[in-house]
């Protein structure tokens, strides 16, 4: 073999790729729902802290370490709200050991030190996005550090359709319709004659 038929594989030649000016920055879409117009007031103790993106975060904190977070996740479609506990529980109180054992159980049952509980908010239905964030952070963020949820509601904001009074038939208590007239036959299929039955 000769210098000539050289058996290495030839490189291929690799695809130049346009290189944006260094003047041009990347296009930042602003958030389809300011978080800064959505976070509710909470009453003190509780403060709200400056982020650096007040369009997409929000932080509370409380004077015991509390913190309650939201954040708008990307596509704008989830807000992410979660609350983390201080890092002290309530000290047990010097009585009787039944008191003591109240005490025990009401710190068992609360959120635990350094602990997040999590709830998102979907975002596609907004007709009353501000009251849906206000409900969720007093009605369960802030009563989670007290006593914990055992487990998450699947809570849905979209708009429920009003019924027709034609299609809505009063019921009986064992939950039977007392319409008149009987559901309609299957499509294709005809009522039979009884007098041509055999």
């Amino acid at each position: 073999m000769t210098d000539e038929h050289d058996l290495v594989r030839p490189r291929a030649t690799p695809a130049r790729r346009p290189r944006r000016p260094s003047f041009v920055q990347a296009k930042t879409a602003s958030a389809a729902y300011p978080i800064d117009d959505l976070a509710p007031y909470l009453e003190p103790p509780w403060t709200k802290e400056d982020t650096d993106t007040p369009d997409r975060s929000a932080i509370y904190t409380h004077p015991e370490g509390h913190h309650i977070g939201l954040r708008l996740q990307p596509g704008d479609l989830i807000i992410q709200t979660w609350i983390t506990a201080g890092p002290d529980l309530p000290p047990l109180p010097i009585g009787t050991a039944e008191e003591k054992a109240e005490a025990q159980a009401a710190n068992d049952a609360r959120l635990q030190p350094g602990r997040s509980w999590h709830r998102t908010i979907p975002t596609r239905h907004a007709e009353d996005l501000t009251t849906a964030v206000s409900s969720l952070l007093h009605d369960q963020l802030i009563p989670a550090l007290t006593k914990k949820p055992r487990f998450a509601r699947t809570v849905s904001y979209a708009t429920k359709a009003q019924p027709n009074a034609q299609d809505e038939a009063p019921r009986t208590k064992k939950g039977r319709s007392t319409a008149k007239n009987p559901p309609s036959a299957k499509a294709g299929t005809a009522p039979k004659n009884k007098e041509t039955e055999e």
